[in-house]
């Protein structure tokens, strides 16, 4: 599998970077390993349409054949 992200994507994740920089490695670490998973277990599905939580942080990403695009990173409070 192939790991894209979108435009929106980008953004929203460099909002985190400067204020938890260990919590945007854990969402990197788990990003990476959806590559070898699409689909894990603790990871709600609807179709296309994925959300991953990664301690605070979710992901919100879509699969389209053998390319997984992140569409956006949103901390929880």
């Amino acid at each position: 599998m192939q790991i894209r992200w979108s435009d929106a994507g980008r953004v929203s994740a460099r909002r985190f970077m400067r204020d938890d920089q260990d919590g945007l490695r854990a969402v990197g670490l788990a990003i990476l390993s959806l590559a070898d998973d699409p689909y894990p277990a603790e990871a709600f599905h609807r179709g296309n349409y994925h959300r991953l939580r990664v301690g605070r942080y979710r992901i919100l990403y879509f699969i389209d054949g053998d390319v997984i695009t992140i569409e956006r990173v949103d901390r929880l409070t």
